[in-house]
C-alpha cells in the first residue's frame, strides 16, 4: 500500500535532518496524546471513580491523610487534573465526559464522608494507632506501583524527591508547634478576603497528593474556626452560610488553579512532579505517627496489632493493582 504519492515522496526525501528529527517528535507527541485520550476517555460502567472518590473521603476524616494521595493509589490523579482542565478548555470535545467523571468523584467524596464518618469515628477512637498504621501500609506499600505507572521512563528527581519531603517536614514542624498565629475574627471585606484565600489554600492542598488539607489549616491556625463554621451548619446562621459560601469559592478556584498548573507540569516535567509527589506521599506516611492524639503504650500484643494493620494495607494495595490489571487486560 502507497502512503505518499510520487509528488509527496521527493519532498520528504529533501527535508534537511533536523526537520525530520522535528517530525519525528511531533508524531510521536501526537500518537502519546490519543493513547492518554483513550486511556482518560471513561467507560459506560467504569465504577473506579466512584470508589476513588470514596477513598478520599475517607481520607479526609483522617487527621494528616491526603486525599490526593488517595487519587495517586487509585490511578486517577492525572486524570482527575486533566478533566478539571478539560471543562474550562475553549472548544473541548470531552467535556461532558469528564463532567460525568469528576461527579461520579464527587459523589464517591460525598458517601465516604458521611457514610465512612461514624465507622472511622469508632476505629480512631477505640483502634486510633492501628488505623493509622494500615493507612501507613495503604501508602507506603502503593510507593512502587506509582512509581512503575507514573514514571513511565522518565528519570526519578531525588533534588525534587527531597524538597517534597521537606515541605512536608516544615508543615509538620509547624504543625506540632501550635501552627502561626490565629487572627480574629470580623465582618469585615479583608476577612471576607482572607477566607477565600483560606479556601485557595485548602482547595490547593486537596489536589496535591500527600498533603493533609486539615494540617495545613492547623499549621495556618485556622482549623478550629474552619472546623467551628461547619459545626454551626444546623443553627441556619446566615452569617456561617455566607462563610462557609466564601471559603467554598476559594476553595473551587484552588482546585482549579492547582489542576490546570499540575496537568502543565506533569505534561512538561513529568519525572520532577512525580519525584516532588513521590517526597510529598513518603514523608507524610511516615510522620503519621506524629498525629496520634493517644500515645502508644508498647506491649507485645500493641507491636503485633500495629504490625498486622500495616500490613494489612499492603494486602489491599496489592489487590486493587491485581484487580486494576486484570481490568486493563
Amino acid at each position: 500500500m502507497k502512503i505518499f504519492s510520487k509528488e509527496e515522496k521527493p519532498k520528504k526525501k529533501h527535508l534537511s535532518k533536523a526537520k525530520k528529527e522535528k517530525l519525528r517528535l511531533k508524531e510521536k507527541e501526537e500518537l502519546k496524546r490519543e493513547k492518554e485520550e483513550r486511556k482518560n476517555r471513561p467507560k459506560r460502567f467504569d465504577l473506579k471513580p466512584l470508589f476513588g472518590g470514596l477513598a478520599v473521603g475517607i481520607a479526609n476524616i483522617i487527621p494528616g491523610v491526603s486525599g490526593g494521595t488517595m487519587l495517586v493509589i487509585f490511578d486517577l490523579f492525572e486524570r482527575l487534573t486533566n478533566s478539571i482542565s478539560d471543562l474550562f478548555k475553549k472548544g473541548s470535545t470531552t467535556r461532558k465526559q469528564s463532567f460525568i467523571f469528576l461527579l461520579k468523584v464527587a459523589i464517591g467524596a460525598v458517601i465516604g464522608i458521611v457514610g465512612f464518618a461514624k465507622i472511622l469515628g469508632f476505629t480512631l477512637t477505640h483502634l486510633e494507632a492501628e488505623t493509622i498504621f494500615w493507612f501507613m501500609g495503604l501508602i507506603l506499600f502503593s510507593v512502587p506501583i506509582i512509581i512503575k505507572n507514573e514514571l513511565k521512563g522518565e528519570k526519578f528527581n531525588i533534588i525534587f524527591f527531597l524538597i517534597g519531603a521537606l515541605i512536608i517536614g516544615v508543615l509538620e514542624y509547624f504543625n506540632l508547634n501550635g501552627g502561626l498565629a490565629n487572627t480574629g475574627e470580623s465582618n469585615s471585606i479583608l476577612n471576607y478576603l482572607i477566607m477565600v484565600g483560606l479556601g485557595a489554600i485548602g482547595g490547593i492542598s486537596m489536589i496535591f497528593p500527600g498533603i493533609s488539607g486539615s494540617m495545613v489549616m492547623l499549621v495556618l491556625g485556622k482549623y478550629e474556626m474552619i472546623r467551628g463554621y461547619i459545626d454551626k451548619v444546623t443553627t441556619f446562621d446566615i452569617n456561617i452560610y455566607v462563610k462557609l459560601a466564601v471559603f467554598a469559592i476559594g476553595a473551587i478556584l484552588g482546585v482549579i488553579i492547582s489542576s490546570k498548573i499540575l496537568s502543565k507540569l506533569l505534561t512538561k516535567h513529568r519525572g520532577k512532579t512525580i519525584s516532588l509527589i513521590l517526597g510529598f506521599i513518603i514523608a507524610s506516611a511516615l510522620i503519621l505517627p506524629l498525629n496520634l492524639e493517644t500515645k502508644i503504650t508498647l506491649s507485645t500484643e500493641k507491636i503485633c496489632g500495629l504490625i498486622i494493620s500495616f500490613v494489612f494495607g499492603g494486602i489491599v494495595i496489592y489487590y486493587l493493582d491485581k484487580l486494576e490489571k486484570k481490568n486493563s487486560d
